[in-house]
């Protein structure tokens, strides 16, 4: 072979094997590619009071802890306490006259009519103070779970009006992970997948599971969402914090081939 065609060829050669690699490493880039996510506490809430008044009690604010059941604020009652107690001697005393008259009557000293009446004013006494109780309880803002406040929207001695958000709560170490992601992507993605999560803030990983695919696509990013649960989740992990997910074009097709099989 003359020198000249020998380099002709040894550049055809340079050139193939070029090709060949930018061929190879472009779908290993797109499968590099990482998505953005957002920790967010998977139990959340605003409390707000069920009647209006004004706000007697909220000694919780932004950061203290509140367990499960504990009265986070109460709103002024007004006479209903008053109320109540008057119905509640009201009750024992007809209690003993409905006694009486049942005494009476065996001894023909009172009528069918006098008893009837007695027990119809002890049963509507009686549910008088079950709705006094029932307002009452309106009053008090109660803790739904363990929680953390995360934001107060109102002061002590505030008149506040019924549904008014008076604090926000999140349930501290339950999180989870969303991200929208392409839409080829995510209807590949199985329920119960494990995929790793880079917290660069605090310069750790942490490991989820897919819970749920949204089924929809937003239309202008041709994106859908995907939401994990986060497991055992760090404690300087907090809601609110982002990250970034890598999801692989290999590990789908390794979840889509398992799942073959298991089916």
């Amino acid at each position: 072979m003359k020198p000249f065609e020998k380099k002709k060829h040894l550049f055809r050669t340079y050139i193939f094997v070029f090709v060949c690699t930018l061929w190879l490493s472009a779908p290993c880039a797109s499968a590099q590619e990482t998505y953005p996510v957002i920790f967010e506490a998977t139990q959340k809430a605003v409390l707000s009071a069920e009647r209006s008044g004004v706000l007697t009690s909220l000694k919780v604010d932004a950061g203290s802890a509140v367990r499960k059941g504990a009265v986070i604020a109460r709103v002024n009652v007004g006479d209903l306490d008053l109320q109540k107690k008057r119905s509640e001697l009201s009750l024992r005393h007809l209690n003993v006259k409905v006694k009486n008259l049942e005494r009476l009557l065996q001894r023909g000293l009172a009528t069918d009519e006098e008893l009837a009446e007695a027990k119809t004013q002890k049963d509507v006494t009686y549910t008088d103070i079950q709705i006094f109780k029932r307002q009452i309880s309106k009053s008090q803002i109660l803790a739904p779970f363990q929680c953390t406040v995360i934001r107060r929207h109102v002061q002590p001695h505030e008149w506040v009006t019924a549904g008014q958000p008076v604090v926000e709560v999140v349930a501290p170490g339950k999180l989870r992970a969303v991200a929208n992601i392409p839409s080829r992507l995510a209807v590949k993605l199985e329920k119960g997948a494990t995929h790793t999560f880079e917290v660069h803030d605090l310069e750790i990983s942490v490991s989820g599971t897919v819970e749920a695919v949204v089924p929809e696509v937003d239309e202008l990013s041709n994106t859908a969402q995907v939401i994990w649960n986060v497991e055992k989740s760090e404690k300087n992990l907090l809601s609110g914090m982002k990250g970034e997910v890598r999801i692989s074009d290999s590990e789908l097709k390794i979840e889509t081939r398992n799942s073959k099989l298991e089916n």
